[in-house]
């Protein structure tokens, strides 16, 4: 390797340090970033022409987001409803993201044999089983896969 290869290098190494230093790092890609962002409501999914509809979590309405223990939103009270109501949990629909939630998700994270993390985002959602609520007068509830 020349003298030239090797200043180059040590260059773009001490720009990196540099950058970090001032709070400017390089980006690097994370699994995060295909996310819209950090959960902050929920939007009403319906199956077409038929009454049923679930309360699902978004960020700004896109359900590509995501979410973990700690959050506080209506996307975390869609999340519990559903727990609750397709996966036998008890959790209280407060809309805080606490341990008894996260032990919820993971117990159905595990039911549906993917990544048992207890932290939602793309896989979680589009492999749970949602609660569905019948529009009809009805109120009755059922569970569907996304």
């Amino acid at each position: 390797m020349g003298l030239t290869r090797v200043r180059a290098k040590a260059g773009i190494s001490a720009a990196a340090v540099l950058l970090s230093g001032a709070g400017l790092g390089l980006a690097t890609a994370t699994p995060a970033a295909a996310y819209a962002g950090y959960c902050n409501g929920q939007i009403d999914k319906t199956i077409s022409n038929s009454g049923v509809h679930a309360k699902i979590p978004a960020y700004n309405g896109n359900v590509d987001c995501y979410m973990n223990k700690g959050a506080q939103s209506k996307a975390v009270s869609a999340l519990q409803t559903t727990l609750n109501r397709c996966y036998g949990r008890s959790l209280d629909v407060d809309g805080i993201f606490g341990n008894a939630t996260k032990n919820a998700l993971i117990y159905a994270q595990g039911k549906e044999n993917i990544s048992a993390d207890g932290g939602y985002g793309t896989q979680t959602r589009t492999n749970i089983k949602w609660a569905y609520q019948y529009s009809g007068g009805t109120g009755q509830w059922s569970c569907f896969d996304w």
